[in-house]
C-alpha cells in the first residue's frame, strides 16, 4: 500500500545531489578502470588527474549529502521493518563508501609520498605523514568493488520497487515516471 508520503518526490536539491553523485561516481569508475591502460606519459597523467579530480568532487558531494540530510532529513517510507532497515543500511553504506573511497585514494597517493594533482594541476599535498604505503591502494580497490556492488543492489532494489512492487519508489527520484504513469492508457 502506498501513501502520499511515499509518492511525494524528493526535492530538487536531494535529486541534484543524488544524480550528481551518481554521474561523478560513474565517471570516476570509468576513468579509474581505464587509466592504467594508457601508455606512460602525458595521456596517463591526464587520466590520473581527471580521476583524482572526480574523486575529490565525489568526496565534496558526499559531504554535501551529509550536510543536506542533517538539515533536510529524508522522507519516511512505509514498509515492513526489515525493508526500512535494509533501505537505511543501504543509504548509510552508500554515504560511507562515497566518503571512504575517495579518502582511501588520497591516502594511497600521500602514503607513497606523492601529492595529488587535481583540476588542472592544483597540488593537494599530504596534510600529515601517512603510514601504510600500498595498503591504501588495496583498500581503495576493495572499496571501489564494494561501491560497485552497493550501487548495483541499490539500482536493482529501486527497479524492483518501481516495476514489481509498484510503490512508486523510483518515481521519487525520477518524478517524470510518476507523471507518465498518471496518464491514462490511449491518451
Amino acid at each position: 500500500m502506498t501513501t502520499d508520503v511515499e509518492m511525494r518526490p524528493h526535492g530538487a536539491t536531494t535529486r541534484a545531489i543524488h544524480w550528481g553523485t551518481a554521474l561523478l561516481v560513474l565517471a570516476a569508475w570509468v576513468v579509474g578502470s581505464t587509466m592504467e591502460e594508457f601508455p606512460r606519459g602525458g595521456g596517463r597523467e591526464l587520466a590520473m588527474q581527471v580521476h583524482y579530480s572526480l574523486g575529490v568532487l565525489v568526496l565534496g558531494f558526499a559531504a554535501l549529502r551529509i550536510a543536506w540530510r542533517a538539515v533536510s532529513p529524508p522522507l519516511q517510507v512505509e514498509g515492513s521493518g526489515w525493508q526500512r532497515l535494509a533501505a537505511q543500511g543501504m543509504h548509510l553504506s552508500l554515504i560511507l563508501l562515497t566518503v571512504g573511497l575517495p579518502l582511501s585514494g588520497l591516502l594511497d597517493r600521500w602514503a607513497r609520498g606523492r601529492a595529488v594533482a587535481v583540476f588542472g594541476g592544483i597540488a593537494l599535498p599530504a596534510p600529515f605523514p601517512v603510514p601504510g604505503g600500498k595498503l591504501w591502494g588495496e583498500a581503495h580497490e576493495l572499496l571501489a568493488n564494494l561501491l560497485l556492488a552497493a550501487v548495483a543492489a541499490h539500482v536493482l532494489a529501486a527497479l524492483w520497487h518501481q516495476f514489481v512492487v509498484r510503490d512508486g519508489t523510483l518515481s521519487r527520484m525520477l518524478p517524470m515516471l510518476r507523471a507518465r504513469s498518471s496518464v491514462p492508457p490511449g491518451s
